[in-house]
């Protein structure tokens, strides 16, 4: 039903029915269909319905990470129309290529549908659920398409249908992984004038990038034969996870999926060509390439984790300082002062704009006697002994007494409530200072 639905959008297009924008969104999906399908079958062609190596579903289910439902169907019908080029040139007769072309709309489709109930998008990689709906949109994607093709090669009396369903939906999942990720990040980018990477941030995650390639292909340019080699390169087996975690948490998302996409390509080509680690054909998937890109599905996703925790802690920081800088502004407008005040440690945080308001910097009121220090001396005394008794007590409280400024004395009020714990420990008293009347 969606593919009829993508087909019907391409007529349209050529009819002069929708936008511009969305005739472009068509052939890049289209083009980027046709390389990837160019890749994945330079390392993995096969006459058979799975490619051990299958990346090209990945640049429109990214894109359907990062794009609101609205603009879905240019995406899907660019995926129709590159699986209706790509088919033929494998050698598929028209029905199976229209019948690939529509798998691949209902497939895509499918993914993205099931990432979108999970995180809506577009996908920003700042939580842990955005990484959830990643896995969960290539693992839909991949079972969906394994479904469909095994049933179809079970029904046609294929002898392998299980091997097809097997490699279909494991050379989807993990190329998906790779691929996925890397679109809906980059698809985001934006050029900034500032705010983006510190040069050391730079500099940093470049020298752990090198490391991270330079010991990928070490690891995977050795032949079981050179048992010397093979023995070193074993060694490196896991040191390529330690960079690429440096390098996502120093170059965040983009900087992590184009490293891992790096880093695949590299194992995948090498394994091809009969070196490496997994050329045995053991290993869990039972497959040289499908075991490379496995193991390079699980350097992307570890690194895509860590680099979202890191993001999640940074956007976290940032609107805590964005809340921090409107309430003092309110605060400071109305000329008031806030305090925070832990009466066990006597340590105290103030907010406000207590340079005009009281001739002292906020960062130098660290405790009480700070405090203190700025109450006029004829009310100091009484002063402290009310803040004994909120501390011993804690229950609210107001009093007015005088501070010193810069405009002279100034007569305060001073509104004080408790915070309790849980178990009814008094944790904190908050206040609000309100300056009234100014004396010189």
């Amino acid at each position: 039903m969606h593919g009829w639905h993508a087909a019907s959008v391409f007529v349209a297009t050529a009819k002069g029915g929708i936008s511009l924008g969305k005739v472009k969104t068509i052939f890049v999906v289209a083009a980027a269909y046709l390389l990837l399908s160019a890749v994945s079958a330079y390392f993995a062609y096969s006459d058979q319905d799975a490619w051990g190596v299958w990346l090209a579903s990945g640049f429109g289910l990214g894109l359907l990470f990062v794009r609101p439902r609205a603009d879905w169907m240019p995406v899907l019908a660019g995926a129709f129309l590159g699986a209706l080029i790509v088919e033929p040139l494998v050698g598929s007769s028209l029905v199976d290529t229209l019948g690939y072309a529509l798998i691949e709309v209902i497939v895509t489709f499918a993914g993205g549908a099931v990432a979108a109930m999970i995180s809506p998008p577009p996908i920003r990689f700042t939580s842990p659920r955005d990484v959830g709906a990643v896995v969960a949109g290539a693992f839909v994607l991949a079972l969906t398409g394994a479904v469909i093709v095994g049933l179809w090669g079970e029904l046609a009396g294929a002898p392998d249908a299980w091997r097809t369903f097997r490699v279909w939906f494991a050379g989807n999942f993990v190329g998906m992984l790779l691929v996925a990720p890397f679109i809906a990040a980059w698809a985001q980018f934006r050029p900034k004038r500032s705010g983006g990477l510190t040069m050391s941030s730079f500099a940093g995650g470049a020298v752990a990038c090198a490391l991270f390639l330079i010991c990928v292909s070490v690891l995977f340019a050795t032949h079981p034969e050179r048992s010397m080699l093979q023995s070193f390169a074993d060694d490196l087996t896991y040191l390529p996870f330690v960079f690429f975690v440096v390098v996502a948490l120093l170059w965040g998302t983009r900087g992590a999926t184009l490293a891992a996409l790096i880093g695949a390509m590299i194992a995948i080509a090498q394994t091809v060509r009969g070196l490496g680690p997994f050329i045995d054909g053991g290993g869990l998937l039972s497959d040289a390439a499908l075991n490379a890109q496995g193991y390079a599905a699980a350097l992307a996703m570890t690194g895509l984790l860590v680099a979202t925790l890191v993001e999640a802690q940074r956007v976290a920081a940032w609107r805590a300082r964005e809340w921090k800088t409107r309430f003092e502004a309110a605060i400071g407008a109305h000329g008031m002062i806030a305090y925070e005040w832990a009466p066990e440690s006597g340590q105290l945080v103030v907010s406000g704009d207590t340079t005009d308001l009281i001739g002292v910097p906020a960062q130098k009121l660290a405790t009480l006697a700070d405090w203190l220090a700025c109450v006029a001396p004829q009310d100091r005394n009484a002063v402290a002994e009310r803040f004994g008794e909120r501390g011993t007590g804690g229950a609210a409280d107001i009093m007015r007494y005088a501070m010193s400024g810069p405009a002279g004395i100034s007569t305060v009020v001073d509104e004080a409530r408790a915070i309790h714990d849980h178990d009814g420990a008094l944790h904190r008293i908050v206040g609000i200072v309100r300056t009234t009347a100014i004396t010189a």
